[in-house]
């Protein structure tokens, strides 16, 4: 089953501007697992940066190790930024269900942006990224810790967040023959999952 975005959703454009200098006030905010998930990958040269926003602050640290980089988003206004600040990256607007693509990838970031999608489509999104990734390669995401669906408010827009919880990503993960090289709660008690893991080499 694969739900596709008919409509792109407008709350991210709504916060677009205001996500980026938020984001910026603590540039450091979840750069040493992608420091980390950066030193795994052997192979260092094709990389998905998955809900890339608009800051450009893992596209920096990507760029000063030579990747090529292509970066996603549902939202086309932080498409817009991105492209503002790195114009020769490769950027696409769409969501990432629905995103059709024969690349795969030494390493593929995913940080605070598929626990966005509902519960429904959080284990289509994980078996995805898994699929992507080449022998050896190495997924960073983030997810919430236990089962279950929450919402909240940035700068007064409604957001929605869905989770399968940790048990069942690693069932995902085991599944998908990707070994989990670091699962941590970095964000007690508020249920954010870390999860670096390696794709099983062929042979």
């Amino acid at each position: 089953m694969s739900l596709k975005i008919i409509e792109e959703p407008q709350y991210y454009n709504k916060i677009a501007e205001w996500w980026i200098n938020a984001q910026m006030e603590n540039p450091e905010y979840g750069m040493k697992y992608i420091h980390k998930a950066i030193g795994y990958a052997k192979t260092k040269s094709k990389v998905l940066d998955l809900g890339c926003g608009g800051t450009g602050r893992t596209i920096n640290k990507l760029i000063k190790h030579n990747f090529s980089i292509t970066g996603i988003d549902v939202s086309s206004e932080m498409i817009r930024l991105a492209k503002l600040k790195h114009p020769i990256i490769k950027f696409i607007h769409t969501d990432f269900i629905s995103w059709n693509t024969e690349e795969t990838f030494d390493l593929i970031i995913a940080w605070d942006s598929i626990f966005h999608a509902p519960k429904e489509l959080q284990e289509e999104a994980t078996v995805k990224m898994c699929h992507l990734l080449n022998p050896g390669g190495i997924l960073l995401f983030t997810a919430g810790s236990y089962a279950g669906e929450a919402s909240g408010k940035m700068e007064g827009v409604l957001f929605e967040y869905g989770t399968i919880g940790y048990r069942k990503y690693l069932d995902v993960l085991e599944r998908m023959e990707c070994k989990v090289i670091l699962m941590e709660e970095d964000q007690y008690p508020a249920g954010h999952m870390v999860f670096i893991c390696q794709k099983i080499s062929e042979g």
